[in-house]
């Protein structure tokens, strides 16, 4: 199978013959379906390691093939530490219903943000500590991906073909929209804001409980009831950007959104909280610590970060 196939199915840009083609070649033999893993994880390698910019999202198959050439080896090592990092890209399944089956599961890890193509051409950004599973290709009557932690979807629109993202607490349906989604199970918080389109969210524990979103809403689930608001703030989801905006924040929401993008967790031992009045934007990439030095110069607090049990403790 030539490999620009390889790289333009990965992409979501593979024509319907050459997925018939493709999806020929993986049935006819189990080295075919190992040679496909080893490319997707080398490909992926190159999704996580390259800079996210549309220029690199766009790059031809042939130049990535160059580029694979020249860094394999670094790569192949990148793969593996990738995947010792939780990253579990891959086939995870391939039963008697055959390729169709195949499907990826992502773990992003701490500090670290992930923006792939699926198959039929949807775009998603995944945030820190955040985990996706789904099909290689979409069969049926929709296409339904699972989510845990937070992630932005850009839905490519198919209207015979619904959208739907299962999360621990509701499923969001649509047709073709970008929108936001926040699935913390261990913190029991879910919400989605919606950007562009129309999309519905229905509890899985009560089925009768169904919001459809308009653009600039988001809806909570809060004490088992779905809770819906206007917003146009857009400052919350800078972190597709690599960005944590602090404005309007308290220091006790500050410190939450540093526990999801860097995956550490705070001991505050302070009588009270600070007061935390500033705007702004901090750069992930920059570091937790380097963070924190700048909530210093408007709190006063100080803090000690054990890297064993990556528990950061506030104190004065």
């Amino acid at each position: 199978m030539e490999k620009e196939i390889l790289y333009r199915f990965f992409r979501g840009e593979a024509t319907p013959d050459e997925e018939r083609r493709l999806m020929a070649w993986l049935d006819a033999d189990g080295e075919n379906r190992r040679t496909f893993d080893r490319e997707r994880s080398m490909f992926n390698a190159l999704q996580l390691f390259a800079p996210a910019t549309p220029a690199t999202a766009a790059t031809p198959a042939r130049r990535q093939g160059r580029l694979l050439r020249l860094v394999a080896p670094a790569l192949r090592i990148a793969a593996v530490v990738a995947l010792a990092l939780g990253i579990g890209w891959g086939v995870s399944s391939y039963r008697e219903q055959g390729w169709r089956q195949l499907s990826n599961r992502i773990v992003v890890p701490a500090g670290q943000r992930i923006n792939l193509t699926l198959q039929d051409g949807t775009s998603v950004w995944l945030n820190s500590g955040s985990e996706i599973e789904y099909p290689v290709l979409f069969a049926g009557g929709e296409r339904r991906v699972k989510l845990r932690g937070t992630a932005l979807f850009d839905v490519a629109r198919d209207t015979e073909h619904p959208f739907v993202v299962d999360t621990y607490a509701c499923r969001v349906e649509v047709l073709g929209t970008r929108f936001n989604i926040h699935a913390d199970e261990e913190h029991d918080e879910f919400s989605t804001m919606l950007f562009r389109g129309s999309v519905r969210v229905t509890a899985h524990e009560d089925c009768q409980q169904q919001v459809t979103l308009k653009p600039n809403e988001r809806v909570s689930l809060l004490d088992g009831r779905l809770m819906l608001e206007k917003t146009d703030d857009p400052n919350e989801y800078l972190w597709t950007m690599g960005l944590i905006s602090i404005s309007d924040c308290s220091f006790e929401e500050i410190l939450e959104r540093f526990e999801n993008c860097y995956g550490v967790r705070f001991d505050v031992r302070l009588e009270e909280m600070p007061h935390f009045g500033a705007i702004g934007k901090i750069r992930i990439s920059d570091g937790v610590e380097h963070a924190l030095n700048i909530l210093q110069r408007s709190c006063d607090f100080q803090y000690t970060y054990n890297l064993q049990t990556n528990v950061i403790t506030i104190y004065r």
